[in-house]
Formats: C-alpha cells, sequence, structure tokens
C-alpha cells in the first residue's frame, strides 16, 4: 500500500459527533483533558526486553483512553507479539464468552493460537500453526466449536476439551488459504479447493455439497486469502484485481454460483465489510496532488443489488493523515459500524483526526471517535520477519453484540491485543474467568 499524507500534529480531546452528510475540517476537536492520566507508552517509546516467549497469561492493564474517555483493556506481553486474525475473521464464539488470538515471539515467529475469555483473561494454548491453521472461524451456534484446517483436511475442533474431529480430507487437493467460513444460519461451511472450486456443505454431518468456480476476467488475479461467507444469508464475498483500478470488481456469489451483484472498480484493495441485514460498506482514498485534481477519502454505504449507495463520510485529501483502515461490522448490529485507521508514521507535534483512531459509524452519518490506538503500521523487514509491525494495523473486531471491540496496537513497543468498551468498562481484574479443563 502506498503511504498516505502525514499529519504534523499530535494529541486532542473529547468525543466528536459530525451530522449526516458533514465535512471533516468543519469540527475541530476539544483541547484535551490536561489533568487525564496518560495512556500507556507510545510505540517506539518503551523498548521490549530480550530473552525467550512464554506463551501465557498477558499482564491485564485497565486504562481511559486520555483523548476521547473510552475504557481499555491492553493484554501486555512484551516478550513477544500477541494479535488478533484480521478484520473479517472473527474471534469471537458464538456467545461472545471466549475469544481467540495469537501469541508469537519477537521475531513474529512460532505463532500458537490461544482461548481468551471474553474480557480477555488468558484461558489456555489451543494449538500451534505448525499442528493447525490460524486461518479458522467460530461456529455460530455452538460457543465450543471452532473450524480449522492443515493441507488438505477440514477439521471440527473443541475449544473445551482441546480435540481435533476430521471432518473432511479433500486430497489430493490442497486447501486455499482463505480457510473455512459459515453462512449466517451456522448450517452451511465453505472453503475453496486448490482447483479454485468453491466447495460448501451441510454441518454438521457434511452433506449437500454445493460447487462453483468464478469468473475471473483475463489479465486480473484473486486473493485465495480472502473470499468467504460474509455473514448474510448463503451469499459469498470475492474479489479481483488489475492493473488498473477500473479493471477490478466485488463479486457477491451464493453457494450455488449464482452472481447477486458485481460491484465495478471498487474495494479491490479490501478492507470493505458487510452487515448482518445485507449491506457493504466500502470506502475510496483520496487521491490527486502535486496539480492534479482532488478527490476526498470517502466511506460509503450500499446496497447488496447495488441500490442506495450513499455517501456516510467525507474527509478533504488533506485532512486525511492515515495510511489505511478497516471497516468492521458487528455480527448482529444492523446500524453501526467501526472504522480503524492506521497510520505509518507516529505523529510528531499536534495531532488531528482521522489518524490512528477507532471510530464508529452510525448509518444516519453520525460518527463518534471511540479512542486511539497509537498504533503505527510499518513492515521494514518484510512480512513476518524481524521488525515486522504488519500486525500493528488496528483490525478493529467487534462482539456479535458491539460491547466490546478487539483491536491491535504497538504502543508499547511490541504488539498487544486490547479491548474497547464502548459503553462502559471492564470488569474488576479480579474477576477471573474460570478456565476450561
Amino acid at each position: 500500500m502506498k503511504q498516505m499524507y502525514r499529519s504534523n500534529i499530535m494529541m486532542a480531546g473529547c468525543v466528536i459527533l459530525i451530522g449526516a452528510g458533514s465535512v471533516f475540517g468543519q469540527h475541530r476537536p476539544a483541547r484535551p483533558n490536561k489533568n487525564a492520566a496518560p495512556a500507556p507508552a507510545a510505540a517506539g517509546v518503551q523498548n521490549a526486553p530480550a530473552g525467550p516467549t512464554k506463551i501465557g497469561p498477558s499482564q491485564i492493564v485497565d486504562f481511559t483512553d486520555p483523548t476521547y474517555g473510552a475504557k481499555i483493556r491492553q493484554l501486555r506481553k512484551d516478550d513477544g507479539h500477541e494479535h488478533n486474525f484480521y478484520y473479517y475473521r472473527d474471534p469471537w464464539n458464538a456467545d461472545g464468552s471466549r475469544m481467540l488470538g495469537i501469541q508469537s515471539d519477537l521475531e513474529q515467529k512460532n505463532w500458537h493460537v490461544c482461548l481468551y475469555d471474553g474480557d480477555g483473561v488468558f484461558l489456555k494454548e489451543l494449538f500451534s500453526i505448525e499442528k493447525y491453521d490460524w486461518r479458522l472461524c467460530w461456529d455460530r451456534n455452538n460457543p465450543d466449536t471452532l473450524y480449522t484446517w492443515k493441507g488438505s483436511n477440514l477439521y471440527r475442533f473443541s475449544v473445551a476439551g482441546g480435540q481435533a474431529e476430521l471432518l473432511k480430507s479433500f486430497g489430493p487437493l490442497g486447501l486455499k488459504p482463505n480457510g473455512p467460513s459459515c453462512n449466517q444460519a451456522g448450517d452451511r461451511i465453505l472453503v475453496i479447493t486448490s482447483d479454485n472450486t468453491f466447495r460448501s456443505f451441510h454441518l454438521p454431518d457434511m452433506s449437500d455439497e454445493r460447487t462453483f468456480k468464478i469468473a475471473v476476467p483475463g489479465g486480473c488475479s484473486v486473493g485465495w486469502d480472502k473470499p468467504h461467507y460474509i455473514g448474510y444469508r448463503n451469499y459469498i464475498d470475492t474479489a479481483y484485481r488489475g492493473v488498473q483500478p477500473s479493471q477490478g470488481a466485488i463479486v457477491v456469489y451464493d453457494d450455488t454460483g449464482q452472481v447477486i451483484h458485481k460491484f465495478e472498480a471498487i474495494g479491490t484493495g479490501g478492507h470493505y465489510d458487510y452487515s448482518p441485514d445485507g449491506k457493504l460498506t466500502y470506502f475510496k482514498l483520496p487521491t490527486g496532488g502535486r496539480g492534479a485534481p482532488e478527490t476526498p477519502f470517502e466511506i460509503h454505504l450500499v446496497n447488496l443489488d447495488g441500490s442506495g449507495d450513499r455517501i456516510l463520510l467525507t474527509v478533504p485529501r488533506r485532512q486525511a493523515h492515515f495510511h489505511n483502515l478497516h471497516l468492521s461490522w458487528p455480527s448482529k448490529v444492523n446500524d453501526w459500524f467501526v472504522a480503524g485507521f492506521f497510520p505509518s508514521a507516529a505523529s510528531t507535534e499536534n495531532y488531528e483526526p482521522p489518524f490512528d483512531e477507532i471510530l464508529l459509524i452510525r448509518l444516519d452519518g453520525t460518527t463518534q471517535y471511540l479512542a486511539r490506538t497509537e498504533t503505527v503500521y510499518s513492515a521494514p523487514g518484510g512480512r513476518g520477519r524481524t521488525g515486522d509491525m504488519f500486525w500493528a494495523q488496528t483490525l478493529p473486531s467487534p462482539s456479535a453484540d458491539g460491547k466490546r471491540i478487539c483491536f491491535n496496537s504497538n504502543r508499547p513497543g511490541t504488539i498487544d491485543l486490547y479491548l474497547l468498551y464502548p459503553n462502559g468498562g471492564p470488569p474488576p481484574q479480579g474477576k477471573i474467568a474460570k478456565q476450561d479443563p
């Protein structure tokens, strides 16, 4: 991704509410509360100590965001990195009582999938990615069950018992890196095999196989780590891109292979999301500068038949201080979603949003900044190598009811998991969840 427009600014204050259809720049945040307690150290301020990484509990640090006042819980782990699964891979189980995360060493190696309670208390390690793949999904009805895979094999995994059951082997074909996903009702599971065939099955017995292949124009390519059930009916998200942005498209299918709608020239870089009642939210990055005509940053909402496309948020190009963002929708909330912004360089002077915040966006066009993440995305050593901060992207993942939002930040120097509480705070730290056997 090409770096966007840096801000030279550093700290602001209180929640901003922006009316429907309004434009950033017409409203300025108040100055920060000088008496507010500071958040934990910003990224790069504190160096993580050397030493071996231990998979296990993190230090729980509860604090109030000094800029916008939200209650936040940090899972601080200085001997390694800890993060979620990417913005569209839901870390929350069916009833919100459990959450998944990944712990790795300081070189971003030796990944382990770990289980937490719904407030971030570590329960146990589930498996290393040498054993099963991290690109997995929860069952949408059974809070004890997730689905994972390895090579050609698809597994049902019990988090309480720590046991995997082989559901189906697709050998000699392998499975694509998108991994499994479940439909909205939770009675079908989707995978893609190495011959580019989409295959869905009825759960729990893996009957009623449905197959199809997508049509990709010549000269365009598919990111095979991304197609998935979108959480609405039996609809599936696919996208392809070409040399020119105008060649790309989002194409929504149902699991029989019928095209629901083709959205041309939008969203081909990903980072968009779908509501549980069948709407797509996507964004357009700003363009222009250096004498060329400028276009603003925009977040859009559109129905899945392509009708009703409207702009929920507009930011002038010169005020879009972030590198990129992700949009994410709670799986049981229809009237709002969140945007997680992240920069590729820390601000050094004054702060002005949008930059590194989690922003709540309502369908009436009003918005509310929830918190700053103070994260900085970069990948100087390449993905998965020493110094890589790819997973410092905020990647917000709301719980189904929207009462908690999991996100990532490298505020203390290592990448940590955080929980944001939009409507209250975390439980007292003395309240420890019951350990699974």
